[in-house]
């Protein structure tokens, strides 16, 4: 290389090492501005032959159609992605077709305004980095009405993608306060929600606290009808329920889930006591909690009691 700081790219052609930094596969980088708005690429598709979609005839250049699509942030700004599409026309008259715009499916749906990795992005900060519809969608440079009709299709396929219910070993349910304002349940749903949560342990003994659904409501009913919509075969895998001191929680346990050992979460155990030591104690000794220290007895109230898995390990023998 005669220019090692000069861009690769010879006349006519593509820069490799622009192409690589922005990563967008099946289209080459022509031209990069910086706007008042953020970054804007101009991208298209290397020349190819191309035919008719219906009579396979080679088709004609016909021009090109741009296209506006919002990428992912860089450098803490919007990216404006401007697609030169390639446009072609049918050269046989007998041809209904006419004229017709090339697609690249993995960069973009059709008639979609964000790129396909653009939405995984935004849908990946949702799940794991604690972010917001209306910030991400200030990240991204559109509104928030744009950004949520990209994703809820998405996330509804998540929803019903069966698959993440598999290996479930530990199972967690508590409820979760999805507002305060219960007059406005009509247009901001239920004020309570009970969550179900994957609190397997992985192959290094790390729980994997995963989110696996939230239902309406905050009662016993809701856990229960979670559970029998779920297969036998995720019912009989769990082999560990806890929950807090709730009784419908508890008896939904004890109805659909008869062979998992009930075991009260460590929050419960630790700040219960600390906050009224009779009444806890009382409730210990009336309620069968197991714990995991030691399934089938009442929990001790240790920091430690619920949070080890039950010890199934036949015991040591003596050695004299």
């Amino acid at each position: 290389m005669n220019h090692p700081t000069a861009c690769c790219a010879a006349p006519g052609s593509y820069c490799a090492r622009t192409d690589r930094l922005v990563g967008l596969d099946g289209v080459h980088v022509t031209d990069v501005a910086r706007t008042g708005g953020g970054l804007v690429l101009t991208i298209e598709t290397p020349p190819r032959v191309e035919g008719c979609r219906v009579c396979g005839v080679v088709a004609v250049s016909h021009g090109r159609r741009p296209r506006v699509l919002h990428d992912i942030p860089c450098a803490g700004v919007p990216v404006r992605i401007r697609w030169r599409r390639r446009t072609w026309s049918c050269p046989d008259p007998g041809c209904a077709v006419g004229t017709f715009t090339e697609t690249v499916a993995t960069l973009a749906a059709p008639r979609a305004r964000l790129t396909s990795r653009a939405i995984w992005w935004a849908i990946g900060q949702l799940r794991t980095e604690h972010a917001t519809v209306a910030g991400l969608a200030r990240a991204l440079g559109v509104d928030w009405h744009t950004l949520w009709s990209a994703i809820r299709p998405r996330l509804e396929d998540l929803a019903a993608d069966k698959s993440r219910f598999a290996g479930v070993v530990a199972l967690g349910v508590d409820e979760h306060v999805w507002h305060h304002t219960p007059h406005k349940a009509a247009t901001k749903g239920p004020t309570m929600l009970t969550g179900m949560v994957d609190l397997t342990r992985d192959q290094h003994g790390r729980v994997r606290a995963r989110l696996l659904d939230l239902v309406p409501g905050r009662t016993g009913k809701a856990y229960a009808d979670w559970l029998t919509e779920r297969s036998e075969q995720f019912r009989y895998g769990v082999q560990v329920a806890t929950l807090d001191p709730f009784r419908g929680y508890a008896n939904a346990i004890a109805d659909e889930l008869d062979d998992a050992v009930p075991v009260l979460d460590a929050f419960h155990v630790v700040g219960s006591p600390s906050r009224s030591p009779t009444r806890s104690a009382a409730a210990s000794n009336k309620t069968p909690w197991a714990t995991a220290a030691t399934p089938g007895t009442p929990c001790s109230g240790s920091a430690t009691c619920c949070v080890a898995a039950p010890n199934t390990s036949p015991p040591a023998s003596g050695t004299g």
